[in-house]
């Protein structure tokens, strides 16, 4: 991966790829539960920012193409998934608060590029319900920009998840 010079902190892109590895397996092995993985959060706290957003979108961009199955991307995307909406409620400061939505973001766009509308309209649509949620609440960048980017999210999803497809009879 190209990473240059966005890597301030001391550690090496192999550190983070090992941790995203860890993570992702703690999410996958434990189902999601949060204490698992905020406990692995806590304990590489300096790994949690956003460099971690960088990385993840890398290594999804090499990684998830090269696959030999379709059956592991979506597993891989699932674990994606609940890692991002676990790191969004992840408690910290404000500043750390920041970089967990910059991370949950690249969570759910990497998301997004597996689980399309056409081929996953349910799982496409709760992604996008995820990812409007989580830039309703970002912090970084204009707020009227990430306000329009989270309408536009709920919208699509809204596309999907709708009274005539969840009529309850």
């Amino acid at each position: 991966g190209t990473y240059g010079n966005t890597m301030p902190d001391k550690s090496s892109p192999s550190t983070y790829l090992t941790f995203l590895t860890e993570v992702l397996q703690v999410t996958e092995d434990s189902n999601g539960d949060r204490n698992l993985i905020y406990a692995l959060l806590r304990d590489n706290i300096n790994l949690v920012n956003d460099n971690f957003a960088v990385v993840l979108r890398n290594w999804a961009r090499e990684t998830l193409p090269n696959l030999d199955s379709q059956e592991r991307r979506i597993y891989i995307i699932e674990s994606i998934c609940a890692f991002s909406n676990a790191i969004q409620e992840f408690p910290l400061d404000s500043k750390s608060k920041a970089s967990n939505l910059e991370i949950a973001i690249a969570g759910y766009e990497v998301a997004l590029t597996v689980f399309t509308r056409q081929k996953y309209a349910e799982g496409w649509a709760k992604i996008k319900n995820n990812l409007g949620f989580a830039y309703r609440n970002r912090i970084r960048g204009e707020k009227a920009d990430n306000l329009e980017i989270a309408i536009s999210a709920y919208q699509a999803s809204l596309e999907v998840y709708n009274c005539e497809a969840f009529r309850f009879e």
